[in-house]
């Protein structure tokens, strides 16, 4: 179902003008954690238990058995090296086979049946032979929103006689402003156009660059101030000059000021070091908007094994920006890595990056070893005493590990499940060892902190929320991609004045202010200024600073059912408000669009988001919860009218007519 209208169409909900959707059909989810099938299988017990290979009669090719080794000297426990194992396994015989999965089994001295298990969890593990290519359409909320369903249609009859390619609908792949955009082999190209299709197989079998002028790597950043740095009337911090060429080279980053802040902070003693963290008022730019100086001083002090974790498993529908961070200027993220451990006493770091973000891991990877080459990383770092093991992770495709103790279990290479709260990872995290977790935006904030002073920082933004924000828009605007702003800035000037609004001739319909879990607003509250607790106050949140603007050519329901599969489709299936209530409210949405609901399921619907809130492990069965109760709350009436339209199509508004005479007589 394509979330692209035609521009001439009237807004959804008119009678008489709906139009029709592709003929397509539905872009097909593909199941994942608890999901695949069989997942609710009794288990057989006349089956022996599971047994450990034997590594000395179990053949494992040389280089599959080195980067297994490889992998698991990195953690304090081997089981960590689980998904990077699976990953060579994966390259090395183009799929998780059952043979292997032994191979992987024996080097690591753990069961087949525990590695099939972390495998069939994860979207970017095949358990079946595939085609030598991938190409992964995006079909969520931002694309589908620019035609990503049609190009997905245009892809799949491309490629459908070719044995070498395989094309799959994925969700959101953090490059909304590309939009509709792919993964090909890993290479992000984007906007594309249904004509694109052939293009990318030709460039295929040609075996050279796909999209060689729409790959992401030559993006330049949206923000006009990102280019001229600091000055005038908007404020840049992470964002001056970020398309500087080299800037994510060590060299670059050191002639502009680069670990100067690191030296700064390493000459104060740790406490100081925190303390200027918690001056600044920075509040964690991941999502909960926890405020990150009192996290951190959450940690238990004294001499044991405590963890930095930096979530880069950037999920969110409509969210971006780290993946711009990361893939221009790395050394601002390690740098703030470390100053974060010194004023914690941590020694190990690991940063968990999203496994389709292949290119910005190979840019960290060379920046890590750059900077430990310079002394910046490991032991004694510039004479302070100081020192620090820091680990690059790459998951495998799961909404889910974006959660925090869910990034946890799948670090340590399990399949990534919520962990039930308290305990909370400040005492009870990573390895059961006291952890700080934050996300890549926030700490590329530190180092910029320590340079200015957490009282100047204060001064920047608002009392409550200090500082500049990153701010990724996409969907219906006319520039979408990632802007800087001062914290308290108005809405509109967000949405209109830098993206430019949506295009001519049509308007705001309802907008998810902090990604796709937000509860949305509508085109009457642009003028809301952009901060944590006016947002708040508004009934909805900031979260990761991710807008998503949907304009008058596209229905309520069309948006909200693309919204409820998607959360369907990452719940991890562990608890029941969940797994039940994501898959109740695609069915009832699914109910209004064949024309069997009455306005009466419009009220079971928003009773099935009142019991998930608050009633889950995690806040994955609440991210669909609120905004799809926030749509039945704003757009009821327009609910209604597709609700009766559905209904006339489909033969029941006869039917419909006769019921309230039926209860008049049952009452009678």
């Amino acid at each position: 179902m394509s979330l692209r209208r035609p521009r001439s169409a009237s807004p959804a909900g008119s009678e008489g003008n709906r139009p029709t959707s592709p003929a397509i059909g539905p872009v097909p989810r593909f199941a994942h954690g608890s999901r695949v099938p069989g997942w609710d299988d009794a288990v057989d017990l006349t089956k022996p238990p599971a047994a450990v290979p034997d590594p000395a009669t179990t053949p494992v090719p040389d280089r599959l058995r080195s980067a297994i080794i490889g992998a698991m000297v990195k953690y304090p426990d081997r089981r960590s090296a689980a998904i990077p194992a699976l990953h060579a396994a994966q390259q090395e015989h183009g799929w998780c086979s059952p043979e292997a999965i032994e191979q992987v089994a024996a080097v690591m001295q753990v069961t087949p049946a525990y590695l099939t298990s972390v495998a069939t969890f994860y979207d970017m593990f095949a358990n079946a032979p595939k085609p030598r290519h991938d190409v992964f359409v995006c079909t969520n909320i931002s694309c589908s929103l620019r035609g990503a369903d049609d190009f997905y249609a245009a892809m799949a009859a491309a490629a459908e006689q070719d044995p070498n390619v395989t094309v799959r609908s994925f969700e959101c792949l953090g490059a909304c402003d590309l939009a509709p955009m792919a993964s090909v082999d890993g290479e992000y190209v984007g906007p594309l156009e249904t004509s694109d299709a052939e293009r990318i197989l030709e460039d295929l079998r040609a075996g050279g660059p796909v999209l060689a002028d729409k790959q992401v790597r030559k993006l330049r950043c949206a923000d006009p101030k990102a280019a001229s740095g600091r000055g005038g009337e908007r404020t840049t911090i992470l964002f001056d000059d970020i398309d500087e060429p080299g800037l994510n080279t060590l060299a670059v980053y050191e002639r502009r000021g680069g670990y100067q802040s690191l030296r700064k902070a390493l000459a104060m003693a740790p406490e100081e070091a925190l303390s200027s963290i918690m001056d600044s008022g920075l509040r964690g730019r991941g999502g909960a908007g926890f405020q990150m100086g009192k996290k951190a001083s959450f940690l238990p002090k004294g001499d044991m094994d405590k963890y930095l974790v930096c979530n880069a498993d950037e999920s969110e529908p409509g969210t971006f920006k780290d993946r711009e961070l990361m893939q221009k200027s790395p050394h601002m993220l390690l740098e703030g890595i470390v100053i974060a451990t010194w004023a914690t006493g941590i020694d190990r770091a690991f940063i968990y990056i999203r496994g389709e973000y292949s290119h910005q891991a190979d840019i960290l990877e060379a920046a890590i070893a750059q900077a430990a080459t310079a002394g910046y990383i490991g032991e004694d770092i510039l004479g302070s005493g100081h020192a620090l093991k820091l680990v690059l992770h790459r998951g495998a495709g799961a909404y889910i590990c974006g959660e925090e103790t869910g990034l946890l279990d799948s670090l340590e290479g399990k399949r990534g499940n919520p962990r039930l709260k308290p305990p909370f990872p400040a005492i009870e995290g990573l390895y059961d060892g006291p952890t700080l977790i934050n996300n890549v935006e926030t700490l590329c904030t530190v180092p910029h902190i320590i340079r200015m002073g957490g009282g100047e920082y204060a001064k920047i933004g608002t009392e409550s929320s200090t500082g500049t924000k990153l701010v990724s828009v996409s969907g219906d605007v006319r520039r979408p991609g990632n802007y800087e702003v001062v914290l308290g800035t108005s809405s509109r000037e967000i949405i209109y004045g830098l993206a430019g609004g949506p295009p001519e001739g049509h308007e705001v319909k309802l907008w998810f202010p902090g990604g796709s879990s937000a509860p949305v607003l509508t085109g009457d509250d642009l003028d809301v200024a952009y901060d944590f607790d006016t947002l708040a106050k508004a009934g909805t949140m900031l979260g990761s600073g991710a807008i998503i603007v949907v304009d008058d050519s596209h229905s309520v329901l069309e948006v909200a059912l693309k919204l409820a599969k998607f959360y369907a489709h990452e719940s991890c299936g562990k608890c029941v408000p969940c797994r039940e209530g994501t898959n109740w409210t695609v069915k009832m949405l699914g109910r209004i669009e064949s024309g069997e609901a009455t306005p009466m399921d419009l009220d079971i619907m928003a009773s099935v988001q009142e019991q998930i809130i608050g009633n889950c492990l995690c806040v994955l069965g609440d991210a669909m919860a609120m905004p799809i109760g926030s749509m039945i709350e704003k757009f009821r009436g327009e609910l209604e009218a597709e609700i009766e339209a559905a209904r006339d199509r489909a033969g029941a508004g006869e039917l419909q007519n006769v019921v309230p005479v039926l209860l008049d007589t049952l009452a009678s």
